[in-house]
């Protein structure tokens, strides 16, 4: 987190308990429900424990079954509602409604929607989640984003499709970031430092450690991208904290490799 940026959102209990993290400023709009999960409250074991909610990185399929239900059933959602993006570490978005429920969208790392029929779900265990609603349309988008995603534009490419799809305006957008990696934990190469190096933000958000190597603020980067096209600071909050230092609450695959994968909620209200 850097000086400036609005306070972490508490944890809240549930309906049934489950902890969530609350992204308080996109459900203070009124339009829309968002939320992160953490790793507690699932069924899954050994490496997976316990609320791993991804079915792609070696977990029993019943549990991760189970855990999606008990997401769903925290979120007041519909299991069958749901839609994914196939997360591919690209910029490419697409825009869904009720005929894409209960699928996953291949080659996609964001997805945006105005249908409230559906819930749309971005995973991640290290990279940023990222929620945003546009409540003067009203629509929403959830997109996952890693050092190449950032280096892509995922951001700006998210805009983009709901200002052309929507009609969406930057500075009505109300977006929140999710736990993810912090720059005491992500130590980059010389590779990321070559692919970013050209975009503005990069000097703030990389500190040189030693030849070759960057400590890297890789919310920091998404949260620049979101200002500089036109998010107000007071919009973009920041839910969590970092995966790596924080075992007890959140998977991090740079800290344990084989590990669960922390989910980003979002939906229009009714």
């Amino acid at each position: 987190m850097t000086a400036g940026d609005p306070a972490p959102s508490p944890a809240v209990a549930s309906p049934s308990s489950l902890p969530l993290l609350a992204a308080s400023g996109v459900e203070a709009t009124g339009c829309a429900q968002a939320v992160f999960t953490t790793r507690a409250g699932g069924v899954s074991a050994g490496a997976f424990a316990s609320l791993n909610l991804s079915y792609g990185v070696g977990d029993a399929p019943d549990a991760v079954r189970e855990n999606r239900r008990r997401v769903a059933r925290a979120w007041r959602a519909k299991p069958e509602r749901l839609v994914e993006a196939a997360q591919v570490h690209g910029r490419a978005v697409a825009c869904v409604g009720r005929d894409a429920a209960g699928t996953v969208v291949p080659d996609v790392d964001a997805l945006v929607t105005e249908t409230p029929d559906v819930w749309l779900a971005v995973y991640a265990a290290d990279c940023v989640p990222l929620l945003v609603v546009d409540p003067e349309r009203p629509a929403v988008g959830a997109l996952h984003a890693g050092w190449r995603g950032a280096a892509a534009g995922i951001v700006p490419a998210l805009l983009e499709v709901m200002g052309a799809r929507f009609g969406t305006r930057p500075h009505s957008l109300r977006a929140a970031l999710g736990p993810a990696i912090g720059p005491c934990c992500y130590e980059v190469d010389d590779p990321v430092a070559r692919a970013m190096e050209r975009e503005g933000w990069w000097q703030d958000v990389a500190t040189a450690t030693r030849p070759g190597r960057w400590q890297f603020d890789l919310p920091g980067a998404i949260r620049r991208q979101l200002l500089g096209a036109g998010v107000p600071s007071t919009a973009i909050e920041m839910a969590g904290g970092c995966t790596a230092c924080d075992r007890e609450r959140f998977f991090s695959y740079r800290r344990d490799r084989v590990t669960g994968r922390l989910a980003g909620c979002i939906r229009l209200r009714q």
